[in-house]
């Protein structure tokens, strides 16, 4: 039952993790990029063709299919057509979800990384030196845990919670040190990057078990809110740049199939994996009962939904966004190593 609840209530740091890999992803791409012609243009259109054609497409088809699933749309909804999902939920919960049906509850982390990357190729091109790169990502991650403390401090307590978990300003420890992570490589030899990491990381994982004895794996509570936040970002990035080293057991891990099918199709299982959850949330007590078990019904219902999300975003990638990545073909450009002033 331990193992089953901090899966259960510990399931959200996966977000995190992607976070961090976004921005040490993203950030390479900006800084290998920065001098080239077409810097703008190629970036924010190889992003788009991975992210709006499944985004939008869902969408579209959910509105269609309104008269079926008698859909409740509110002008407030509107907010997910530009990443603003996230801003419109706590400001209305009910925004949320689309009764009866549909739930949007998971795209806050993406309207996350949209207007992450509506600021960030901006501020790569136009700061010269990687020092003062990564002085920012620090000064922007310490700014972040001041929002969330004066939150915490100003709100009640449960919207405090969500404001300080779901949006940008007071969430972006993970791609801010995924992007020290990304200028980390550049300008510093592997090794000594290393290093480092070897030294942060038990830092890091003492920290975010204390949180977790203090007041627990959820995000609400005031531990992890503050301090629980860069902690994680940090054991994250550090994992990260330990499976860059291609002799290293994390490198070996990462490198399995089972992994490298994940993340090849992520995205659609992200988009998927509860979209429909008011409806088939009412399928694991009905399998319960059927199996006359709370915990066999359980597990049989957890598989069915992986199993049935996996399927469609392979069926997705593989029919429909595959066809809009082939033409990532039309803004190419070639990497070049980053040159920063010290």
């Amino acid at each position: 039952m331990k193992t089953a609840f901090l899966l259960c209530f510990g399931g959200w740091m996966g977000v995190d993790l992607f976070f961090v890999l976004s921005g040490f992803l993203i950030t390479g791409i900006l800084l290998d990029t920065r001098e080239l012609p077409g810097y703008f243009t190629n970036f924010y259109a190889r992003r788009a063709l991975r992210i709006f054609p499944l985004y939008y497409t869902v969408l579209a088809l959910l509105f269609l299919m309104t008269p079926w699933l008698h859909l409740e749309w509110h002008t407030g909804h509107l907010a997910y057509l530009i990443y603003a999902g996230n801003i419109a939920y706590n400001l209305d919960p009910s925004l949320g979800s689309v009764r009866p049906a549909v739930s949007f509850l998971h795209l806050w982390s993406l309207a996350v990384e949209e207007q992450f990357y509506f600021v960030w190729p901006l501020l790569v091109i136009l700061v010269g030196s990687w020092r003062r790169l990564a002085w920012i990502c620090g000064g922007l991650s310490i700014g972040g845990l001041i929002l969330r403390i004066c939150l915490l401090l100003w709100l009640p307590r449960g919207d405090a919670y969500e404001w300080c978990y779901a949006q940008l300003p007071t969430h972006m420890d993970g791609l801010l040190f995924g992007a020290l992570g990304a200028i980390s490589v550049r300008a510093i030899p592997f090794d000594e990057v290393v290093i480092r990491a070897k030294r942060v990381l038990p830092f890091a994982l003492a920290t975010l078990l204390i949180v977790i004895a203090w007041g627990g794996i959820d995000f609400h509570s005031v531990p992890m809110i503050v301090v629980g936040f860069p902690a994680l970002a940090a054991t994250f990035a550090c994992i990260v740049l330990f499976a860059l080293k291609p002799e290293g057991a994390v490198n070996r891990i990462c490198s399995l199939s089972g992994f490298r099918f994940v993340g090849r199709y992520s995205y659609g299982m992200y988009v998927y994996h509860i979209l429909f959850w008011p409806v088939l949330a009412a399928v694991q007590p009905w399998l319960q009962s059927r199996l006359h078990s709370v915990v066999l019904g359980g597990v049989c219902f957890v598989l069915l939904m992986l199993m049935a999300t996996m399927v469609t975003a392979v069926v997705s990638y593989e029919v429909y966004e595959r066809q809009w990545l082939k033409l990532k073909g039309r803004f190419t450009y070639q990497k070049q190593a980053a040159e920063f002033a010290a």
